[in-house]
């Protein structure tokens, strides 16, 4: 049998490549912290920053320096606090009625003995403290300490403010006081504003010449 050869395999004049997806280069994005604006906000913060690092670096091997000028920067704020408004910083030993001596305006002592004895249900201290008064009909004393005490109303008064001091023509000088009071217990909420006007002398010590209450008022809120 005769076998007759296979056609032999004519090879293509030229070899099909698949066709190459053509890649289009796009530009990179500029960086967010390449932006002029962005340079400009660094050119600020830079100095500061390595400023804060070099004072943190130097202070941490220098303890003791560092020490010493934290104690004469709050010594020195104490002094000028202290010669500006008469009170310490922070609060300390502060008294409202230390504005009477700072504004000039004599002593705010006898309005403080009047509202503390007044406070303390104390109605001989408040009769003997008003007998002093110029008007002709004072306020009863029993009938304060009935209706502001602490002993008698079960109230705490909270805070006493100074909330202004005027000086008349006629040298007196008036003043208004304002007394926050709040629900017996801890942290308890303000119940109560009550505002007294003070007329008094500084010629006499800060004499009480007249009291008169502004308000007696629950709060807003």
């Amino acid at each position: 049998m005769l076998v007759s050869p296979s056609p032999t395999q004519q090879q293509p004049d030229h070899e099909v490549k698949p066709e190459e997806k053509k890649v289009k280069s796009t530009p990179a994005r500029r960086r967010l912290g390449e932006t002029s604006l962005a340079r400009f906000v660094k050119a600020i913060l830079r100095p500061i920053f390595k400023g804060l690092y070099y004072l943190f670096r130097a202070m941490g091997s220098h303890k003791l320096v560092t020490l010493i000028l934290i104690l004469l920067l709050l010594a020195s704020s104490s002094i000028a606090t202290y010669l500006t408004t008469g009170a310490l910083p922070f609060g300390i030993g502060s008294d409202p009625f230390h504005a009477f001596n700072v504004r000039g305006n004599g002593s705010g002592d006898h309005v403080k003995n009047w509202l503390y004895a007044l406070r303390d249900g104390d109605a001989t201290s408040l009769s003997l403290i008003q007998a002093e008064l110029a008007m002709s009909q004072p306020p009863d004393p029993n009938q304060l300490v009935q209706q502001f005490s602490q002993p008698k109303t079960h109230l705490t008064w909270k805070a006493i403010n100074v909330i202004g001091l005027y000086t008349e023509s006629d040298t007196t000088v008036e003043s208004f006081v304002e007394v926050d009071l709040s629900t017996n217990g801890p942290g308890g909420s303000v119940s109560g504003i009550v505002i007294w006007h003070f007329t008094t002398l500084p010629q006499q010590q800060g004499r009480l010449l007249f009291i008169d209450l502004v308000t007696f008022r629950k709060p807003l809120l």
